[in-house]
């Protein structure tokens, strides 16, 4: 319902929260599509790390709220 007014920017809190490995797999897919084919900046809040480190081009990770680091992937693995 979100995409149906061409948003340019999309906010996802945990889209894979409570989802099993392929579930995660569709939806990994479908947001970088999104991303890629669609033009949208996402930002995206996520606590699997796997989907986290497959999607993202830049991190911010926090801890209560407190900025730990921020930067791509390599840079934070």
């Amino acid at each position: 319902m979100s995409l149906a007014l061409k948003p340019r920017l999309l906010l996802l809190d945990a889209p894979t929260a409570g989802m099993g490995d392929q579930e995660t797999y569709d939806i990994t897919s479908l947001i970088r599509k999104l991303h890629r084919k669609g033009g949208h900046t996402i930002v995206l809040i996520e606590h699997d790390m796997r989907v986290v480190f497959h999607l993202a081009d830049r991190l911010t990770v926090l801890d209560q709220g407190c900025l730990l680091a921020e930067g791509t992937p390599q840079e934070i693995a």
